[in-house]
């Protein structure tokens, strides 16, 4: 009878993703670029994809040693995933991330939400995640695709009325792709509330002290704090079909 304590499944724990490979979606800064350095220091070889910001995104490739490829979500998932596999040999891994951020999509003015407007947010977080979970399906053996959305997906929002209804389709998509996909591919989504990245700029002092005051732990998230959680979903082999919410308990869903 074999000792279970002399059984070793992984024979590298501190790296629980060697030998796979990711692809994280506008990954050239704030929570793209902390994702794919967490699943880099666990063991992976990581894509990240950017739009325009071709600079930022080369330097995040650069510091783990990964790889920097261009493409629109909303436009090129296709080539975006077959040039990852073809380059990297396989994907593993794919972290739909990209989103389309403008201040002027914050507004609680219906009518200030133009219909080109709606068209760019819905193209790149909700068209892009399809598109891209489409073509990684095409290529995986066996994986896991990680999508992102955002609690007003789950509670609604004054402000932001294109976004809260493009994350909630990202929402409603993981579970149906969760069920075209099984048993082969795993699919799971992250809700985040108030991550610290470059929209906090946009805030006025006064209205950043009102957003973190709703936020019972007292503070916005970090950036590594959603590479745990992706690397728990990178790493979990029983989750499917489930929304994992980020918000330091805002939301309290």
């Amino acid at each position: 009878m074999k000792n279970p304590k002399s059984e070793i499944r992984n024979p590298h724990p501190e790296a629980p993703l060697s030998g796979k490979v990711a692809l994280v979606t506008g990954g050239s800064r704030g929570i793209g670029a902390a994702i794919a350095r967490a699943f880099a220091a666990a063991g992976a070889r990581v894509a990240i994809n950017y739009r325009r910001s071709k600079a930022e995104a080369v330097a995040v490739a650069r510091s783990f040693g990964g790889l920097a490829v261009k493409g629109d979500v909303g436009r090129h998932a296709d080539k975006l995933i077959k040039e990852v596999a073809a380059k990297l040999g396989r994907l593993d891994l794919l972290v739909n991330n990209a989103g389309h951020s403008e201040r002027e999509a914050w507004t609680g003015d219906l009518d200030a939400v133009t219909e080109d407007m709606w068209d760019r947010v819905l193209d790149t977080d909700l068209r892009g995640t399809f598109l891209c979970s489409r073509a990684a399906a095409r290529v995986m053996d066996r994986g896991k695709i990680i999508n992102v959305t955002s609690i007003p997906a789950l509670t609604g929002e004054r402000e932001g009325i294109v976004y809260s209804v493009a994350k909630a389709g990202v929402l409603g998509m993981t579970k149906s792709l969760a069920m075209l996909l099984a048993p082969k591919i795993q699919v799971n989504c992250m809700a985040f509330g108030s991550i610290e990245t470059g929209w906090v700029q946009w805030l006025p002092a006064p209205m950043k002290k009102s957003y973190e005051s709703a936020i019972p732990v007292g503070r916005f998230g970090k950036p590594e704090e959603v590479g745990q959680l992706a690397l728990f979903l990178a790493t979990n082999d029983w989750v499917t079909g489930q929304t994992y919410v980020l918000d330091g308990g805002e939301a309290r869903v």
